[in-house]
């Protein structure tokens, strides 16, 4: 019997891609990094469409309420629809770090983020 919550929940690991997300991104770019982890601009390799990727890892102190942290958001993300939110792609998981892929109305987002970092991206 599976423990719930643990990968082995069926309905936990119907939440997460089984791809590998480092075969699946290229071009990642740090835009941000928060509490929860970094924020990347990517390149999506079967769409070739840019993507934000936001990766959290679960891994040291408190592993299990991180862990926890992730399958409420994955479970958010699943249900968000709304024009000025970002459009939640999918979960992938490598080696005890979740990337959550988005799409997201990209450059206007850059531009309200910093300037700059568009600059740097895309010159």
């Amino acid at each position: 019997i599976a423990r719930a919550g643990s990968l082995k929940d069926p309905d936990v690991a119907d939440l997460f891609c089984r791809d590998d997300p480092e075969k699946l991104f290229t071009d990642l770019r740090e835009i941000g990094h928060g509490s929860f982890g970094a924020v990347y601009f990517a390149r999506d390799g079967r769409s070739n469409e840019v993507v934000a990727i936001k990766k959290m890892s679960y891994s040291g102190k408190q592993t299990n309420e991180k862990w926890q942290d992730i399958i409420k958001e994955v479970k958010f993300l699943q249900k968000l629809r709304h024009p000025n939110t970002i459009e939640y792609l999918g979960c992938y998981l490598k080696e005890h770090t979740a990337w959550v892929e988005s799409l997201t109305n990209i450059y206007y987002k850059i531009c309200l983020l910093n300037i700059n970092t568009f600059c740097c991206i895309f010159h």
